[in-house]
């Protein structure tokens, strides 16, 4: 980065938060691994901090912070993967080399000025 712009971006000085609950982040994140309900932490701030704030204020602005949290998602490590077992291999293979002929026949016939017919399927020991 050019350093006349970098410098210039030092200089600027750091907004305040936006939001009142912003300073207090932890508490409020204390307060939900403790299983609180957003009512008990709306309660506490007050009784405590005296700022007044809405259940519905504290749910958005968890809801608000855990989103962020998860819109940079390191991927899991891949380890421990194996490969397949070669009678495994085999079948794999196996099924990329079948031919589209080896399919079974269709239950019905169609033809255009005839009914459809089901095809009868052979008891055990009779032949087709």
């Amino acid at each position: 980065m050019d350093p006349a712009i970098s410098k210039l971006l030092e200089e600027l000085p750091e907004k305040p938060p936006r939001s009142k609950l912003e300073p207090h982040t932890d508490i409020i994140a204390t307060l939900r691994r403790k299983r609180r309900t957003y009512r008990e932490i709306a309660q506490f701030l007050q009784e405590h901090l005296a700022i007044m704030v809405a259940p519905s204020t504290i749910h958005d602005f968890v809801r608000v912070r855990r989103r962020r949290g998860k819109q940079i998602p390191s991927p899991p490590p891949v380890t421990g993967i194996r490969s397949p077992q070669p009678d495994v291999q085999q079948k794999i293979a196996a099924l990329k080399r079948r031919t589209l002929t080896e399919q079974p026949e269709p239950a019905f016939t169609y033809e255009e000025d005839q009914p459809l017919k089901l095809r009868r399927k052979p008891a055990s020991g009779e032949v087709d």
